[in-house]
């Protein structure tokens, strides 16, 4: 048994240290946020699961007292790390969701870390308290679940709502797993007796592992490292290459979203794509039979409504997602 929790352990934290490095190095290539947060939470997480591996490798020699059984080790680092993990997790929510306001940034840590620390310091040590600690984790995941369908429902963009729906399986995931972390939890700090377990170290494993949790984070970084992947392999310091077969495709799902966020015209939209393609401003004037005056103006304005001073920064920001 011991080895099994020693591997099992270990495989969650060669998972996330798998899924930040991969995570970091996409967001050095294309210089997203969201990559940058998605690190910050799986280094957060894996120093979590560290504080877990060394109070249990510790443990193996001595005797182990039911009394600790209900107890939290460390809290305030665990409440540190806790808290790092999810708000990496919100800032990379409210990245996909464009959300900037500071109020809406912060307030979600704000009152996770000033829920425990009332929790921390006015309950005694026993099952209620430490099941409410931990709760407190799944319930900063409901809001954040309830942010986003609440950000869907009240969005009048056809194209913005079909980019948020293309995260529905995470999000169905993460519900899912959140509810299985609430009855794992119930189960084993409410109706669990640990003296019927007293004959192992089993509740030495148990006191402070939620396994539905360890599945969760390894989702997170299943989704993660298939979309840094993807990053990495369009190389975003270069559009694909214009023979590249997937090229149209590409442009097709992220084109509407990215002129629909800046405003931009259907004129504008048909010669951003042509320069997504690699055209030149001539070609484009006599694809579309326009005067090559007027292809400038457009192309002009598209970097002006963007925010962008050349083609270059046009499109890496394009490729960005």
């Amino acid at each position: 048994m011991e080895t099994a929790f020693y591997l099992y352990t270990i495989l969650i934290m060669v998972a996330c240290v798998a899924a930040g490095s991969v995570c970091l190095s996409a967001y050095f290539v294309s210089r997203r946020r969201a990559y940058l947060y998605a690190g910050a939470l799986f280094l957060f997480y894996f120093l979590d699961m560290a504080l877990i591996f060394q109070y249990e490798y510790l443990g193996q020699n001595l005797a182990y007292s039911f009394d600790s059984f209900y107890g939290i080790d460390r809290p305030l680092m665990r409440t540190a790390l806790a808290a790092g993990a999810l708000q990496s997790l919100w800032l990379l929510v409210c990245d996909f969701e464009n959300e900037r306001r500071p109020v809406l940034l912060w307030l979600p840590l704000a009152l996770f870390l000033g829920s425990c620390a009332l929790v921390l310091g006015l309950l005694p040590e026993g099952p209620f308290r430490q099941w409410l600690y931990f709760s407190l984790r799944q319930l900063f995941l409901l809001w954040g679940i309830g942010y986003v369908i609440f950000r869907y429902c009240t969005c009048q963009s056809d194209i913005e709502r079909a980019r948020m729906r293309r995260q529905e399986p995470l999000l169905f995931a993460t519900f899912a797993f959140v509810l299985c972390i609430l009855a794992e939890d119930i189960f084993m700090m409410l109706m669990l007796d640990p003296a019927t377990i007293a004959d192992s170290l089993l509740p030495l494993y148990l006191s402070e592992r939620n396994f539905s949790e360890n599945f969760l984070v390894l989702a997170f970084a299943f989704f993660a490292m298939r979309a840094a992947a993807e990053t990495l392999w369009l190389r975003f310091k270069e559009p694909p290459a214009a023979d590249n077969p997937d090229l149209q495709s590409y442009i097709d799902e992220l084109l509407p979203a990215y002129c629909e966020r800046h405003g931009l015209t259907a004129r504008e939209r048909e010669i951003l794509e042509m320069v997504l393609e690699g055209k030149d401003n001539q070609n484009i004037a006599s694809t579309l039979q326009l005067a090559l005056g007027t292809v400038k103006a457009h192309v002009h304005n598209i970097l002006k409504k963007t925010g962008h001073a050349t083609r270059q920064e046009l499109t890496q920001d394009f490729w960005k997602g």
